[in-house]
């Protein structure tokens, strides 16, 4: 059997052809649509702001966590925080008010199975956070109702809630 090295050269030329138009076309498809997921995540992360700590008429943006100001007086915080759960980041807002309480949870990307996992963004579960403190155990079977058959999402999301409770005490 003879080898046509015209035919190898041609074949991966074309490969290489097809490879760097596929190349491009997804750069510009990232070109056109970054600034529309930007926008949108912008859009998520100030309506959570606004569910999580709902008095304050603004939020001044600090490194990494948002104050709520009402009057221009400080109300609590807002932190960022992203808890490994069982199918990766668990990406969420995390609200504590002036009186070193939980003021709310909102989660803005989660990724945990359907049907069991994701049932963390259910108010039903969510709400379970509100005014607890540091002194709290804030643990799954102690004081938080666990998600059936989602333990670890509900330990991911409850040690979030304690780091955020943290960071506001440091």
């Amino acid at each position: 059997m003879k080898i046509d090295f015209k035919e190898i050269i041609k074949m991966g030329a074309f490969l290489a052809a097809v490879s760097a138009l596929a190349a491009g076309i997804l750069a510009m498809t990232y070109i056109v649509a970054a600034p529309k997921i930007e926008e949108n995540r912008t859009r998520a992360i100030n309506a959570a702001l606004a569910q999580i700590i709902p008095q304050a008429d603004r939020f001044d943006n600090k490194d990494d966590f948002y104050i709520a100001l009402e009057n221009d007086r400080e109300i609590g915080r807002v932190y960022s925080v992203a808890p490994m759960g069982y199918a990766g980041k668990i990406e969420m807002m995390v609200g504590v008010n002036d009186r070193e309480r939980v003021a709310g949870v909102k989660i803005i990307n989660i990724l945990e199975t359907p049907g069991l996992g994701l049932n963390a963004d259910k108010p039903k579960f969510l709400d379970q956070f509100r005014g607890k403190s540091l002194s709290d155990p804030i643990e799954p079977k102690k004081d938080i109702d666990a998600i059936t058959g989602a333990t670890i999402t509900s330990k991911a999301i409850s040690k979030g809630v304690r780091e955020a409770l943290e960071k506001f005490s440091d």
